[in-house]
């Protein structure tokens, strides 16, 4: 499991919040330009590292792909934003859903496969060799038992581009406490999670802190 640090950061000012807007940024064949209200941020995974998820968008359909997300934040806790949270993607099925949602990727590999029992050796969904360090956790969920953690760096950036967004967009400071289905997620206001909608989804994987964001979320108290 991820091993927590003692986050002391309740009253961060949002002012500190370091987005790159410039460094993976996306087409406007790659997303819909239509400024929508937002009701909820959706979080998920990219299942590869070194931003190849981005690569694959550009190539994808000629580079007119719109399976797209506005965020992406690296292992080491960098934000990056491929278009304004003002508009919408194709990232589920249902429009309405995409047009109120804002959605986060975190890199992350997902779920993986032991090939070499006696090295403790895995391999990705991609068919990639898991070379990363940090503990794997061992789970049984949803069909699949190894999962690749997530840093302490990334709930921080999750924590502070959540608190940012809901106040931007006027979604309500509380999130989903599980990565379970939910009943009616497509009506949720609030900060959910894309294997909240669908068993098939396995984003995020048992090795994030549901919780710890919750409690931060829904605990913020401003000093002056």
């Amino acid at each position: 499991m991820v091993t927590l640090i003692n986050y002391t950061l309740r009253n961060v000012k949002m002012t500190n919040l370091k987005i790159n807007k410039s460094g993976f940024k996306l087409k406007k064949c790659n997303f819909i330009k239509e400024a929508t209200s937002k009701d909820r941020i959706v979080i998920g995974n990219t299942y590869s590292t070194d931003m190849n998820h981005f690569i694959g968008w550009e190539l994808r359909f000629g580079g007119a792909y719109k399976k797209t997300s506005m965020f992406t934040i690296k292992l080491d806790g960098t934000i990056y934003q491929h278009f304004s949270p003002n508009y919408y993607s194709e990232v589920f099925e249902n429009r309405r859903i995409n047009e109120t949602s804002i959605t986060i990727l975190l890199e992350n590999e997902g779920w993986l496969e032991l090939y070499n029992d006696e090295k403790n050796e895995y391999i990705t969904s991609m068919g990639y060799i898991y070379n990363r360090n940090g503990s794997v956790i061992h789970k049984k969920w949803r069909n699949k038992t190894y999962w690749a953690p997530y840093s302490e760096e990334q709930l921080e950036s999750v924590y502070r581009l959540c608190e940012k967004l809901c106040s931007e967009f006027n979604i309500p400071l509380k999130a989903i406490s599980h990565n379970t289905n939910i009943e009616n997620p497509n009506k949720y206001h609030g900060v959910v999670y894309k294997s909240n909608f669908n068993k098939h989804h396995t984003d995020v994987n048992p090795n994030w802190d549901c919780n710890w964001i919750k409690s931060k979320l829904e605990n913020i108290d401003y000093e002056n």
